[in-house]
């Protein structure tokens, strides 16, 4: 009798590894905390404060993954240096997206930054081709590509299927999303995690996070907590249908990914020694207006021009049904009643109740200011 046992049914079998590889306990690679190794095809190359080497496999450095090309220190990336400048023309722009690439080989443990980054802007503008060539540079079997709100739900599959990934790549992040979930995942913290049918866990090891999106999202916590956490960075420039080279992607992929990751190196040193991602007036501009732009109520006070009184009020009521006027013309979605009232109130707002039920101190006439 044949003693091999071997799984048929080859979802189980694709499943039961990855709970493994998830769940089990594995030793620590016993290495200093400021020691950064990355597999490729020809050996692994060390990052340490000493210097930098290829050297051979090693299984004690406990690395699960392989990139799948050489590396080349003498590899060059012209075609993709030309793609960025024409699509992002800003230097620290382009600095900050190889710091993140290069922010994805480091371990929480040694630098945490608790960021996840935003590329953001219209179609028609370079971000697909970023994608693609992010793929295949980390390659397939090391990224997973689910949304943010797939990534937050309370079930934790989708969670448990990003376990030793390097990045979580996906092109949308519409939707509504688990802030505290969120915010537990950017910060690189042991989160909880199952699969169909399977006892929940946790996962401690697990990928960064990256997201195309022409729209962020709307109705979110109006926390600096949540608001720090995302690095935006805007891409601006549309390419007209003429200048688009539909092979671009293809042509990086097949000839310069040794010299795109040598260009991801220099972002990786350079994080290393600033121990934050390059200042970038853009970035903090992208930040702001999306603060300002996710908060439903407060873009209804302004477009309203209420502003707090000290005298004048309307009803609570009233004052609800314009807001969600206001929501479905303008096409957002309205926050119940009681967080519409919390809003009102941290914009500075008094409510007070009356017989008549609860009424709001606003005034829209031409006293109005901006709300801070």
């Amino acid at each position: 009798m044949n003693s091999n046992v071997h799984a048929q049914h080859f979802n189980f079998k694709d499943k039961l590894h990855k709970q493994f590889i998830a769940a089990a306990y594995l030793p620590e690679p016993n290495q200093p905390q400021d020691v950064i190794n990355i597999n490729l095809k020809n050996g692994t190359f060390e990052i340490n404060p000493f210097g930098n080497k290829l050297k051979p496999f090693n299984r004690n450095d406990f690395l699960t993954y392989q990139l799948p090309f050489q590396y080349d220190p003498m590899a060059k990336a012209p075609i993709f240096e030309a793609y960025l400048n024409r699509v992002l023309p800003d230097k620290k722009l382009q600095s900050i997206l190889a710091e993140y690439l290069g922010y994805v080989f480091i371990r929480t443990s040694t630098l945490k930054l608790e960021k996840t980054l935003l590329l953001y802007g219209s179609g028609a503008n370079g971000k697909s081709v970023f994608y693609e060539i992010v793929r295949s540079l980390l390659g397939e079997q090391n990224t997973s590509e689910f949304s943010l709100q797939s990534l937050t739900n309370e079930n934790g599959y989708y969670r448990a299927m990003i376990a030793n990934k390097l990045v979580n790549y996906a092109s949308e992040i519409n939707g509504k999303l688990e802030a505290s979930i969120f915010k537990q995942l950017v910060s690189g913290e042991p989160v909880e995690a199952r699969l169909p049918y399977g006892r929940p866990f946790v996962v401690r090891e697990y990928a960064k996070f990256i997201f195309n999106c022409n729209e962020l999202p709307r109705d979110v916590e109006q926390t600096n907590a949540y608001f720090r956490r995302f690095l935006i960075v805007p891409f601006e420039q549309t390419i007209p249908e003429k200048e688009q080279d539909k092979q671009l992607a293809q042509k990086i992929i097949k000839n310069e990914l040794s010299g795109v990751f040598n260009w991801v190196l220099e972002g990786l040193e350079r994080l290393l020694k600033q121990k934050q991602f390059t200042e970038s007036e853009a970035v903090i501009k992208a930040r702001e207006k999306y603060e300002k732009e996710s908060d439903t109520v407060k873009l209804f006070l302004e477009d309203y021009n209420y502003a707090p009184h000290s005298v004048h009020s309307i009803q609570l009521k009233r004052l609800y049904s314009e807001y969600r006027t206001f929501c479905t013309d303008d096409g957002f979605i309205p926050v119940n009643k009681t967080n519409f009232q919390k809003r009102l109130e941290n914009c500075k707002v008094v409510i007070e109740k009356r017989n008549i039920g609860k009424v709001v101190f606003v005034s829209n006439d031409s006293e109005y200011k901006q709300y801070t």
